[in-house]
């Protein structure tokens, strides 16, 4: 009862001033909560989009590789032959002629063993070789050894003796 006493001795204008301050200080708290709560929203929305960026980049990431991985496999099954190494030869040196084509011995190399051809040419120009080794690279063989000599007979044309790998 004395506390009852207390508070009714207490006049009414201060007890307007301290729900005045209790209601200011709720809206100032509830103010900063707010913007807090929308600057917390905002990071977070950035790192929901800079996951999806990372997710989409890793699908095709994996995507890629998956077809990477299908071409090095058609490569592999496909092997090596002298009649693959001959048709690109026949494709890209119209002006030289094929004097030799013929498997060598197959050398080991990291565990795997790999056919290796060898092939000489004559007469053949300059850029027939050039065409000859890029379509080579891109039929996924491996130029291993490459020797251009200039024949005494027709400095016009070059003689090419290579030794072709699977890549």
């Amino acid at each position: 009862m004395k506390a009852l006493a207390i508070l009714s001795s207490i006049p009414e204008r201060v007890w307007v001033f301290v729900l005045a301050g209790i209601f200011i200080l709720a809206g100032v708290g509830t103010y900063f909560l707010y913007t807090d709560t929308r600057l917390i929203e905002q990071k977070i929305i950035s790192k929901q989009k800079e996951l999806a960026a990372v997710l989409q980049l890793r699908d095709t990431y994996e995507s890629r590789m998956r077809v990477t991985e299908k071409s090095l496999q058609k490569i592999e099954s496909t092997g090596m032959s002298l009649a693959k190494v001959e048709g690109i030869v026949s494709k890209t040196l119209v002006g030289g002629r094929l004097t030799m084509l013929k498997p060598a011995t197959t050398k080991e190399e990291k565990g795997k063993q790999q056919m290796v051809v060898e092939l000489r040419v004559t007469n053949a120009p300059l850029g027939e070789i050039v065409s000859f080794l890029k379509a080579a690279e891109a039929a996924g063989f491996r130029v291993k050894k490459l020797q251009l000599t200039l024949p005494q007979a027709s400095p016009t044309s070059l003689d090419m003796h290579v030794i072709v790998t699977q890549g």
